[in-house]
């Protein structure tokens, strides 16, 4: 019998809701779970509706004075418990696909006389005339529910226009007011509701002016509930969001037919995770952190074709990461090319190629109203295409890109190799996604000191390795679909490349690969992860491997207790407590463990072995996996599976004070897939070799090239069955 993947995941420290669309609750430092509702900010694509909501209980007309007793939490339903001496109330709160956000209530008389409550579902928006500032208008009603228009702001971009509508349940009156700006909390007697409630419900007003515009929009529904002794009665309320007040209205009539929004959660969550290869494994951390990590990519999902979002992908996190971003969109290609449903996949790319500059260059982040303009992330589209191709051959989607992919590599011939030496220049330490490092300083001391300007020259292993790909994916391309002319030239551009990556970055003494100075074309000598690279493609052969031991593997260098170090131990500013120069940063890669280079140095490992069969990588990789796998559970306890940022590579401990769990930029699941299972697919033939002999496991539900999958291990016996 399968297992249930929503009760495998429960535990009780987590809040973060998601349906797969627009709207998501992820607050990074909540400061109100202890309260009914959704107090702390809402998501709206990357736009804060902030505050939420939240519910307030009178007894014949006296607020009650509600206590948190406890929570608990699966990836459909997260469940709030408050009581006082005569209520008790369980809130299950969930956010649907369609993009509502809400609760349903059972309130629980706790005595034995009867009561007539008041349920008041408010919240308290800004109303402002000041630039550039989120401004909230009351804009219809909707019976006697109440639609907010919300002008949404964020940076130098246009404002996004937005429609909330708050929605209670068989709601009875309603109440705008407007006020000067007090403590914005979920505290009704601080609300105008305090005393604008009276025995017959809400006084029913709607005041939006005064002598400025500046103040809280406070906007509250209510209904009675008569309660015998000891009865229970449940009833919803939430709110949804979307670009037309009419969008709005239509979720709010879906609602109002659903009996049960937990039930239409838990099917929503169940179907998606019914739909994905289904895994099983006799190390639990392994298998928890398969399905916890489909979780997290179905939270973060964006499934609107609106604005600059023109397919289905995945943003990289929470908060300013809820946008798609080139650096984790390649991650997302690889982890989700094993779905049974490619648009994910292939949406990873579209939308940055939808939105491909002039020039030839993708954006760095895509917003819903707008793009980076002076952002830019250098990724390995050229190995990932082809993977995903592997699961999905497509020779639409490669006629498709084709022309972009060209652009793209022209962008790097021209404005990023000026020499023409086949080496392609970084020019600002974020672009690379890796800021804070020792190998920008090597050619710019006040390199740490810049944002986004574009003013520094390193040639990069990692930039140049990239483009090796992406020059090599181009032949392959251009094979496929009948571009015979064009094969030769993306041939001799990768070769290029690859000569210069082993004549002006190798060094045979130290035996490792470093970027280099673009006016001298010396080596910098930084040893960092990236310095690795070149081994995940063809431009190495045994003669590096001693050198990839050597130093990778090397405690001293990069090989932690929780491997891998981005920069070497032996470096002038490294840190394993995420300080850079005395200071603990957000972001920074001299030193801490990122799931990013975990990811990469997996990669390359995996690669190698199946190039060279050495036998000490094999067991390295296994470690890696182990280690890297467990590192993300919180002090090594299985309830507590998460992905930050950046760990601490002796203790393992988690960049939580960074807020940004769930952070989607690296991939679990292909390594999974690759090593654990051993999946090989080659052409119209699929390899099962896993590489760790100890573990068991059952793999059922995967479709590989419309062809069904089912393997399991059970000690030395593998079968497979790929028909």
């Amino acid at each position: 019998m399968k297992k249930n993947i929503l009760k495998m995941l429960e535990r009780d420290d987590k809040w973060f809701l998601g349906g797969g669309n627009k709207l998501i609750w992820t607050p990074p430092f909540p400061a109100y779970l202890n309260y009914p509702g959704f107090w702390d900010y809402i998501n709206y694509y990357d736009l804060k509706i902030d505050p939420g909501m939240t519910l307030s209980v009178a007894i014949n007309g006296v607020f009650e004075r509600l206590k948190f007793e406890e929570q608990s939490w699966n990836p459909a339903t997260f469940t709030s418990i408050f009581s006082s001496d005569r209520l008790k109330i369980i809130e299950e709160k969930s956010l649907l696909k369609n993009d509502f956000l809400g609760s349903k209530v059972k309130i629980i008389n706790k005595t034995s006389e009867k009561m007539e409550l008041d349920i008041v579902v408010w919240s308290s928006q800004e109303k402002t005339d000041e630039l550039n500032k989120n401004n909230s208008e009351f804009h219809s009603l909707d019976g006697k529910n109440i639609v907010i228009k919300k002008n949404l702001y964020k940076g130098d971009r246009k404002p996004v226009v937005a429609y909330v509508e708050l929605y209670l349940e068989d709601s009875q009156s309603y109440n705008v007011s407007f006020s000067r700006d007090t403590a914005n909390h979920p505290n009704v007697f601080y609300t105008p509701f305090l005393e604008k409630l009276t025995p017959h419900g809400l006084i029913e007003e709607i005041k939006t002016d005064g002598i400025d515009n500046n103040g809280l929009l406070y906007c509250g529904l209510q209904r009675k509930i008569t309660l015998s002794p000891l009865e229970e009665k449940t009833f919803t309320y939430g709110i949804s969001a979307g670009s037309s007040s009419e969008e709005v209205k239509k979720t709010i009539d879906e609602i109002k037919s659903i009996d049960d929004i937990t039930e239409i959660s838990e099917k929503d969550w169940n179907e998606y995770f019914e739909s994905l290869p289904y895994f099983e494994c006799s190390d639990a951390f392994i298998e928890k952190y398969y399905w916890y990590r489909w979780f997290g990519l179905k939270l973060f999902t964006l499934d609107s074709n609106e604005g600059k979002f023109h397919y289905p992908a995945i943003t990289e996190g929470l908060a300013y990461f809820r946008v798609f971003i080139t650096y984790s969109s390649q991650c997302h290609m690889l982890e989700t090319r094993w779905m049974n449903d490619k648009r994910i996949a292939q949406g990873s790319f579209l939308n940055f190629m939808e939105n491909q500059k002039e020039d030839g260059c993708f954006p760095g982040h895509i917003y819903l109203n707008g793009v980076q303009e002076n952002g830019f992330y250098h990724a390995d589209w050229g190995r990932v295409i082809k993977e995903t191709h592997k699961c999905y051959p497509d020779m639409d989607f490669l006629k498709k890109i084709y022309p972009g992919l060209k652009d793209y590599l022209n962008y790097f011939i021209k404005n990023r190799d000026p020499e023409s030496s086949g080496l392609y220049d970084v020019v600002d330490q974020f672009e690379t996604g890796q800021e804070f490092m020792s190998r920008y300083l090597a050619v710019d001391e006040m390199a740490d000191r810049y944002r986004w300007i574009n003013n520094l020259r390193l040639k990069g292993v990692d930039s140049s390795t990239y483009v090796y790909n992406l020059k090599k994916c181009l032949a392959w391309i251009a094979s496929e679909i009948g571009e015979a002319d064009e094969v030769e030239y993306f041939e001799k551009e990768a070769e290029k490349t690859k000569d210069a990556i082993l004549k002006y970055m190798w060094n045979e003494k130290e035996e490792m690969f470093f970027d280099v100075n673009p006016y001298s074309f010396e080596q910098t000598k930084i040893k960092t992860s990236i310095c690795f690279y070149p081994y995940m493609t063809d431009i190495v052969d045994e003669k590096h491997l001693n050198g990839l031991k050597k130093h990778l593997f090397n405690p001293e260098e990069f090989w932690s207790e929780y491997p891998v170090r981005t920069t070497s131990k032996d470096d002038e500013y490294y840190s394993s407590f995420a300080e850079w120069k005395g200071k603990r940063h957000l972001c920074p890669w001299n030193g801490r463990v990122w799931p990013m280079t975990n990811s990469h140095i997996a990669d390359l490992l995996g690669i190698c072995y199946e190039r060279f069969g050495d036998n000490e990588i094999r067991e390295k990789l296994n470690e890696l996996i182990e280690k890297f796998i467990k590192m993300m559970f919180h002090n090594g306890d299985l309830r507590y599976p998460n992905c930050y940022e950046h760990y601490n590579p002796d203790s393992g401990t988690a960049s939580t004070y960074r807020g940004v769990d769930d952070y989607m930029h690296s991939w679990v699941i292909d390594l999974i897939m690759k090593y654990v299972i051993g999946i090989n697919i080659e052409n119209e033939n699929v390899r099962i070799n896993p590489l760790n002999r100890n573990l068991d496991f059952y793999l059922d539900n995967l479709t590989i090239r419309n062809k069904h999958l089912i393997v399991e291990k059970k000690g030395d016996n593998i079968e497979y069955k790929y028909e």
